[in-house]
């Protein structure tokens, strides 16, 4: 299984392989591809066992569980240290030690991204941005804007709604208003 999903990510990287790829109900670039890849990963690792259900097989979803016990850990240490940053953006996304780990993390993940509606994306996908966002929020709104995500997972997770209205001109006002 692990190896079905290397193959599949290799022929997606092959000189020959495809310009665009299904994320989100959506045909995104490969370089967006990845990158909501790693996005919709770091949330499967930060909010587990939520995602559990969606573990290929027990095994792994005990590899998975092991790897995000240790990240909450080492965050508990950031937290109760200098950093007081418990859930900074640069220790979630990165990489996974373990092959083994990584790989059972990136199959959930590539599952979750290949739906072929967006509805159903947002149905798997959002509650984990949801937990994550109780966890700490300032870090994982940016995540969801990380640079180069794609627009369809912008919009599953809701940040590409979180824009300022600007067709009100009274947002931008300052100092007193004239009556």
């Amino acid at each position: 299984m692990l190896l079905a999903l290397q193959q599949r990510l290799d022929a997606v990287l092959s000189a020959d392989g495809p310009q665009k790829i299904n994320s989100c109900g959506q045909l995104v670039p490969v370089a967006q591809y990845f990158i909501d890849l790693r996005v919709v990963a770091t949330l499967v690792l930060a909010t587990w066992p939520e995602a559990s259900g969606f573990a290929a097989t027990p095994t792994l979803a005990q590899v998975i569980g092991q790897e995000a016990e240790q990240r909450l850990r080492y965050s508990r240490r950031r937290a109760s240290g200098v950093s007081k940053r418990p859930y900074g953006i640069n220790s979630l996304l990165s990489p996974m030690e373990s092959p083994l780990t990584m790989g059972a993390v990136l199959t959930i993940a590539e599952r979750m991204l290949d739906g072929r509606e967006k509805r159903w994306t947002r149905m798997v996908v959002r509650p984990l941005y949801d937990s994550a966002l109780m966890l700490h929020r300032d870090t994982f709104r940016k995540l969801a804007r990380l640079s180069g995500t794609s627009s369809a997972l912008q919009e599953v997770l809701g940040a590409a709604k979180e824009t300022t209205d600007s067709s009100n001109p009274e947002i931008y006002i300052r100092g007193p208003r004239n009556g």
